[in-house]
């Protein structure tokens, strides 16, 4: 891969329309590690950005704790950008590091409180861990409300298995109806009801 004679400015473009993640890696590094870059170009953000997506690119090889070290860097440079926390709580998310992926998404949260995939994210790791009362507040908290959204599905359909686990048919019903009335093929939510209202009546007939 040629790099030669390019300016950083060349070297971030070609990184940033690579094709694949090994290359976007390859351009970008030598970015972060040339002395030529000029400070009045290349503040602290710019090159925060830089890591960052050095950091999405090693997610894409599922490379997870080179893309944490990334997100790291970046954040010693822009510790308030809320779609670097969000990254590493993906990041974290791959390795198992549960705790950790919370403490990232929550982190997100507390910089921008309307960052629905990380309210999604961090419900959806709540639920792995059993924690279904947490994983509804995390539910309740976006903000999307067309039925057209993938979000306004996805989420409801969580908040109704959330409901399920505790018990709470009724509600997880309500949930799972919502899902269908925007869009009836969802497979999933078809089964979750029909599951609900399997145990609704077992309840209810004991």
């Amino acid at each position: 891969m040629e790099e030669k004679g390019k300016t950083i400015e060349e070297l971030f473009h070609l990184g940033f329309h690579a094709e694949y993640p090994e290359e976007k890696i390859e351009y970008y590094s030598a970015v972060l590690e040339s002395k030529l870059r000029d400070p009045r170009l290349w503040n602290d953000e710019a090159v925060a950005l830089v890591w960052t997506n050095t950091g999405i690119a090693y997610c894409d090889l599922s490379e997870y704790k080179k893309a944490v070290y990334c997100f790291e860097q970046a954040l010693e440079l822009d510790p308030l950008n809320s779609d670097v926390w969000y990254n590493k709580g993906i990041a974290h998310s791959y390795l198992g590091k549960y705790k950790e992926a919370i403490e990232s998404y929550t982190k997100t949260l507390s910089i921008n409180e309307r960052y629905d995939n990380a309210w999604i994210n961090k419900g959806m790791i709540h639920d792995i861990l059993g924690e279904y009362e947490e994983a509804i507040s995390c539910y309740e908290n976006i903000h999307v409300t067309m039925e057209i959204d993938p979000k306004y599905t996805l989420a409801w359909n969580k908040k109704g298995v959330a409901y399920y686990h505790l018990g709470k048919y009724d509600e997880a019903i309500t949930c799972f109806a919502k899902v269908l009335n925007a869009d009836p093929e969802y497979e999933d939510a078809k089964n979750n009801m029909t599951n609900a209202m399997a145990k609704l009546k077992e309840n209810r007939e004991q």
